[in-house]
């Protein structure tokens, strides 16, 4: 199969999975208790009960009134045009809110993964190369202990400790009020969040999957004449450890930004951070179905993709499972 054709499979693939998730959300959103419309009209006039009459003016300016496959389609036309609605509590386009929120989660992602990635190589390196089984079981206990502790606890340990009692870093938000945002004060705000998120139940599973996979490479007959031949051992490491020895972690790791996302919702909740998870849960709260309904699709395609470059990270590390170069690539061995 041509790197091309796999790329095509992949992306079709990722495009049903999300006409999926956009059907079972406006589904399950029809079958939700509440009326939307009553909603809104509660939140606009401060809490005061809608007359019969308003609701029904309300639902019919808000589409709602139209049969369920109609509207579906509707909206799936205006997605592909690039229109993802009209807030219903706001009034502002859903893009508008989405693209801002859609930059702080990325960037709360990103410190997380980098975090992960850092820290899982360096503990499963240490633990699969380390002589000392004291070492050894220490690490792979408190893995064990880490994968069994929901995200929202590690973050809220993290909370006590640096923010309420140590107090060295904000409890929340990206920035103090009324301050202009610097790059010393998203990272303080940042720090917390990053490594609630990072060093949750999966980072656990990482450490495992790298000590297993560079402890199965090591008594590889290669890598025993690699060492024979007196080749340094961080060149041994590198070039016949570590480079192998990272396709599980790394296929993993793409598919465990599934989880790395759903734990953001929590996280953001948590410390205040303004990402897709926060506005999720405000939308849900209010009954605003179109920012929710995008919300959600936006968080399935990020979900896609990680995995995708999941996949391909895999394919680069492993001569075993990688793609055909495409059209005017070279094939390097190690």
């Amino acid at each position: 199969m041509s790197a091309g054709r796999f790329l095509l499979q992949r992306v079709t693939g990722a495009l049903i999975v999300l006409i999926a998730v956009s059907t079972l959300v406006f589904g399950l959103l029809e079958l939700a208790p509440g009326d939307p419309a009553r909603s809104v009209l509660e939140a606009r006039s401060g809490g005061r009960v809608p007359a019969e009459a308003a609701v029904a003016v309300q639902r019919e300016a808000m589409g709602l009134s139209d049969p369920l496959p109609l509207r579906y389609l509707a909206w799936v036309t205006d997605a592909l045009c690039g229109d993802l609605g009209t807030s219903h509590l706001t009034g502002r386009p859903v893009s508008g809110l989405l693209g801002p929120a859609l930059v702080w989660t990325l960037v709360l992602a990103l410190a997380a993964t980098v975090l992960s990635v850092v820290g899982a190589i360096a503990v499963g390196l240490l633990a699969a190369l380390t002589d000392s089984s004291m070492l050894r079981r220490g690490i792979e206990g408190t893995m064990f202990a880490l994968g069994g502790m929901p995200g929202f606890v590690t973050a809220l340990l993290l909370l006590y400790l640096f923010a309420g009692q140590l107090q060295l870093l904000p409890t929340g938000g990206v920035g103090r009020p009324g301050e202009a945002l610097t790059a010393g004060s998203l990272v303080a705000h940042l720090a917390l969040p990053a490594a609630a998120l990072a060093f949750g139940h999966h980072f656990g599973v990482y450490v495992r999957l790298v000590q297993t996979g560079v402890e199965r490479i090591r008594q590889a007959p290669h890598v025993e004449s690699a060492r024979a031949r007196g080749l340094h051992p961080s060149t041994l490491t590198r070039r016949h450890l570590l480079r192998p020895g990272l396709v599980p972690f790394v296929t993993r790791l793409g598919v465990g930004t599934g989880g790395l996302l759903a734990g953001a919702y929590v996280i953001e909740v948590i410390f205040a951070w303004p990402g897709l998870g926060r506005l999720a849960i405000e939308s849900a709260r209010a009954e605003d179905y179109p920012v929710l309904t995008a919300t959600v699709l936006v968080a399935a395609a990020c979900v896609l993709a990680a995995n995708l470059a999941g996949e391909l990270a895999a394919s680069r590390l492993d001569p075993r499972v990688r793609l055909p170069p495409l059209q005017g690539e070279a094939v390097h061995g190690y």
